[in-house]
């Protein structure tokens, strides 16, 4: 999820400015049920095998950034996609969702070097 991240982080949202506003919401609405379709196995996966981790190794750390990327994404990021979808992409809620997807890309590169440390022993 630390590489997806980083490519929506640093390509695909920044690119949103350059859409055009005529049909942006049909594009938008194409893009994120598209991208659902990678991100969402990879993010059941990853709440699977960290919620296996707390409760059958006790390394619930992994978890805790996992359930914070989650809440993330439904309290910011996902009320600044539906505004873009309506508003367009001159809209405010762009930068938010720039912000909001800063921090979720930072707390899943901090989860990716502690799944890396723990596979490592």
């Amino acid at each position: 999820m630390a590489a997806v991240s980083w490519l929506i982080l640093l390509c695909t949202y920044p690119d949103f400015a350059r859409w055009q506003a005529e049909g942006f919401a049909l594009h938008h609405e194409a893009y994120t049920r598209r991208v659902g379709w990678v991100v969402g196995p990879l993010l059941l996966a990853q709440l699977g095998g960290h919620a296996c981790l707390a409760f059958v190794a006790g390394r619930g750390f992994g978890l805790g950034l996992v359930l914070m990327c989650w809440a993330l994404t439904a309290a910011w990021s996902v009320p600044c996609h539906r505004r873009l979808q309506l508003e367009g992409p001159t809209s405010p809620a762009l930068a938010g969702l720039i912000r909001s997807h800063a921090w979720r890309t930072a707390l899943w590169t901090v989860l990716a070097g502690t799944s890396f440390t723990q596979a490592a022993g």
